[in-house]
């Protein structure tokens, strides 16, 4: 009898299993849908770029390798061929170029060469503004406080990589259609606090960077030129 009353009990077990079976199909399928629409949508209506080199470090290219499977670091140069980088996805419709805010993250084609023009870096001063680096303590700790028309504004980036940074000369009051742009690793960054660049007119500013979705490795094409390939995708991490 004992035996007969476990039997039942579990034909009931796997039968509940087997009820749960087609939830368990439905929730999985929702999920990757969701994934490749994210995706999808990605690919569809946003643009790809890639990060050459550490003046965004450790925002982007944290984890960027050289080809032997070493962390680029914080002072490592540009990429290359074998080198493992972040990939993501930008936003160039003149909507979002219309909406930028201080602090978000633009490319940018400031260089007048055509090999190696496209930057990525971070907004510090918006059209209008009077735009200052200071350094008002001792010990280099307040090296590259800023200023936004004489009040001073936090930075979202770790001191550690604002204080090391060169700011001679670094004051400018900007047009009506200018930005200074900054790479958050300040010492290892060519931006608008280098003579050759200053503020930048907004129609060199190619887009918004939205997100990292993606590692990839770098390769030449058939210009000669560094590109990447073998995407490995994973969820987006959104840039702030």
């Amino acid at each position: 009898m004992e035996k007969q009353d476990e039997s039942k009990e579990l034909h009931k077990k796997k039968r509940k299993f087997r009820d749960f079976i087609p939830l368990i199909v439905i929730v999985v399928s929702l999920v990757l849908i969701a994934v490749e629409g994210v995706l999808y949508y990605q690919r569809s209506y946003l643009t790809p770029f890639w990060v050459n080199g550490q003046s965004m470090y450790p925002t982007l290219n944290k984890d960027a390798t050289f080809p032997n499977g070493e962390k680029i670091g914080k002072t490592g140069g540009s990429a290359s061929v074998g080198s493992i980088v972040d990939y993501g996805v930008m936003d160039e419709h003149k909507g979002a170029i219309n909406k930028l805010k201080r602090f978000d993250i633009v490319i940018t084609k400031y260089l007048s060469n055509d090999s190696d023009s496209s930057k990525i870096k971070r907004i510090i001063g918006l059209p209008g503004e009077t735009v200052e680096f200071k350094n008002t303590g001792r010990n280099n700790e307040h090296n590259g406080d800023l200023y936004i028309n004489g009040v001073f504004v936090e930075q979202p980036i770790d001191n550690e990589y604002v204080a090391d940074g060169n700011y001679a000369n670094c004051k400018w009051t900007l047009k009506s259609d200018e930005y200074i742009v900054c790479g958050d690793n300040r010492n290892h960054s060519y931006d608008s606090r280098n003579s050759g660049v200053g503020p930048i007119s907004k129609d060199k500013i190619k887009g918004k960077a939205v997100a990292i979705c993606g590692k990839a490795e770098v390769y030449v094409n058939e210009e000669g030129k560094l590109a990447v390939k073998n995407i490995d995708y994973f969820w987006p991490r959104y840039l702030k």
